[in-house]
């Protein structure tokens, strides 16, 4: 079968691939194609480009009959193989760029016959009724029809098979769906994090909006600075003494370790200011200044959720240290701010 889906802002290519690089969030596996014969100077051109399948496998069992009108029941192993059905990049319009288009086949193997047998019972096996190709599908679309011998199969005679398709074809478009969201996420992450960075200046990474930190904040998780410590719970979130301002009164970025950087992105009454951290790039703490009402607020912002809290008697994760390590970094130029501004 196929499939085939708008990406919205994100390539095509760039979607394949990040659900090939975490094939694994998705219930399947990465399976590298073998090229095809190809010239030295094609060979000396492209020398790290593979093409990459997706594989995923479950079982199932049902009754069905078979053409001689008997009924059997019997368990299988259900195989999808998925594949990236497009032109190269440069060869495709910037609407085909955006379309995700994804060849699919499924195979049941029966669990009781896993390997051919030596001999078998040609008595067994019967010519299936030749099916005449439509002349509309002349140019190759086959539908949901199985082509074999050069004898096309309707689907009716594998009812089994077609409600595997159907669920394969249901997984394809979840996981797909979930990528996109998960895609565009790192890339506004990706993009906070490396925006101005003169090393990755090649990759074109531009500093996020307002707009996109707050699609970004839509789609991580955050929490507030009490909920992650109680104690910080009293701290002064009215006080806009936090953040330094610069002689003519604006908001100046948050001071802290030397692996730490600040974001600031300036739009109207907010101004909110990201402090990250290059060592743990998978959360950063966020700043919040009301210029107005004279007020301040942190939150702790997530990429991935944070594992749970460790047993007594375990040590934490490095994620949760890392996480603590940073926030606490932050929290003390926080309070060298307010100390400084009562002297």
């Amino acid at each position: 079968g196929s499939f085939s889906i708008s990406t919205g802002m994100i390539t095509a290519h760039q979607l394949y691939n990040y659900i090939t690089d975490h094939a694994g969030t998705y219930g399947m596996k990465p399976l590298r194609m073998s090229k095809t014969a190809a010239s030295t100077d094609a060979k000396k051109a492209a020398p790290d480009l593979h093409e990459y399948a997706l594989v995923a496998v479950w079982n199932s069992s049902g009754s069905y009959t078979d053409l001689e009108g008997q009924h059997h029941h019997d368990d299988f192993d259900v195989t999808l193989v998925v594949c990236h059905n497009s032109a190269p990049f440069e060869e495709q319009s910037d609407s085909e760029r955006h379309l995700l288009r994804l060849r699919f086949y499924v195979i049941m193997t029966s669990q009781r016959e896993l390997f051919p047998r030596l001999t078998a019972d040609m008595r067994r096996f019967r010519k299936l009724p030749q099916i005449h190709r439509d002349p509309a599908e002349a140019g190759g679309k086959l539908g949901g029809r199985a082509e074999a011998g050069g004898l096309l199969y309707s689907p009716p005679l594998f009812p089994l098979l077609n409600t595997e398709v159907a669920t394969a074809r249901r997984k394809i478009q979840a996981s797909v769906e979930q990528a996109m969201g998960h895609c565009r996420r790192d890339n506004l992450w990706r993009r906070l994090f490396h925006g101005e960075h003169l090393a990755l200046d090649k990759l074109k990474l531009t500093r996020l909006t307002f707009s996109e930190l707050e699609e970004l904040l839509e789609a991580v998780q955050s929490r507030s600075v009490g909920e992650i410590d109680p104690q910080l719970g009293l701290f002064p979130d009215h006080e806009p003494s936090l953040v330094p301002e610069s002689d003519q009164g604006a908001p100046e970025p948050l001071p802290s370790q030397k692996e730490d950087a600040t974001r600031l992105i300036r739009t109207g009454r907010w101004t909110p200011q990201a402090v990250l951290n290059q060592k743990f790039t998978d959360c950063f703490v966020l700043v919040f200044l009301d210029s107005q009402a004279g007020k301040t607020s942190l939150k702790v912002v997530f990429r991935e959720p944070l594992p749970s809290q460790p047993q007594a008697n375990s040590s934490p994760p490095p994620q949760l240290v890392s996480m603590y390590h940073h926030l606490e970094s932050v929290i003390n130029t926080a309070c060298y701010n307010l100390w400084t501004g009562l002297l």
